[in-house]
């Protein structure tokens, strides 16, 4: 049965579970690997097997997996690269401005069944408004021409019919510190239509908000921002996307991300209850409009 993602997200799974199980073998390099497969640059073509920049043919596949122990897995791989066909999300990104490495951030997004968020500063892009995100957008680089800002928005509300899916449905998880709610991104109205519209999105069925309210003082994730995801693939282990302003990377050794998993766990431990965090939003907002 053909999987419900997008080839962004099988691409990036076949490259890091065929490195992750050559290195499980232990003694087995990626020359030694190419030159099983008959490779004529063995070192290299397998590097780029496990970067993603190429796909292996189902006939290497089933070789490296001989070689590592796993004949077994064959079908899945199998049943996923011929899913790698399928059309995934069309998005134009021709005069977007996009962080380094955010491309492949909205094939992840896309394609991913669960997302657990954790929003130090201001709101997470999926969950903005568009008013919300233009402050944003001029705020963070104000070299932007218009063309640059109203693509870059079209984009970003793009992104969020990812919550409409129905097969599989995209479960999101925001845990959002109560600074961020107060924080005059655009000014009072523009805020006031921001906190609307996440009490609007907490309705959603698939949409949990939670609020870190500011009594905790110390958590584990005041090194800042970070966003899980995780995949609707049998023995995929999820990636971690972290953001600066200079770019996107992400975490997808099995332990970084079990450590990010804690830390999720914990901030969701700390945050106030789904009820409790949508009344503290709407107190805000009240606030605002007083």
């Amino acid at each position: 049965m053909p999987v419900s993602t997008t080839p962004t997200v099988i691409r990036r799974y076949v490259a890091l579970e065929l490195r992750r199980l050559r290195e499980e073998k232990g003694d087995i390099n990626q020359t030694k690997a190419g030159e099983y497969i008959g490779s004529r640059s063995p070192q290299s073509v397998i590097a780029k097997f496990e970067k993603g920049d190429r796909m292996p043919k189902l006939g290497d596949v089933r070789l490296l997996l001989d070689l590592y122990g796993h004949p077994e897995l064959f079908d899945q791989f199998r049943d996923l690269m011929l899913h790698t066909a399928s059309p995934g999300p069309a998005f134009d990104l021709d005069n977007v401005n996009l962080p380094e490495n955010f491309d492949m951030y909205l094939g992840l997004e896309q394609g991913a069944s669960k997302i657990f968020s954790y929003g130090a500063m201001t709101v997470m892009g999926i969950l903005q408004c568009r008013p919300y995100a233009k402050a944003l957008l001029r705020g963070h680089d104000r070299g932007l021409s218009e063309g640059q800002i109203t693509t870059t928005l079209d984009l970003r509300m793009r992104r969020r019919s990812a919550l409409d899916r129905a097969d599989p449905q995209l479960e999101l998880v925001a845990v959002i510190d109560e600074s961020a709610l107060h924080r005059q991104i655009g000014g009072p109205a523009v805020l006031a239509e921001q906190l609307d519209y996440l009490v609007s999105a907490a309705g959603r069925p698939n949409v949990t908000i939670r609020v870190l309210p500011h009594s905790v003082g110390v958590h584990p994730a005041l090194h800042g921002p970070f966003i899980l995801l995780d995949f609707p693939i049998k023995r995929d282990p999820g990636v971690v996307y972290l953001e600066d302003r200079i770019g996107g990377r992400y975490r997808d050794d099995v332990p970084d991300i079990d450590e990010y998993r804690s830390v999720a766990q914990r901030l969701l431990e700390l945050a106030l209850s789904e009820k409790r965090s949508v009344a503290l939003i709407k107190k805000v907002r009240r606030e605002i409009r007083a």
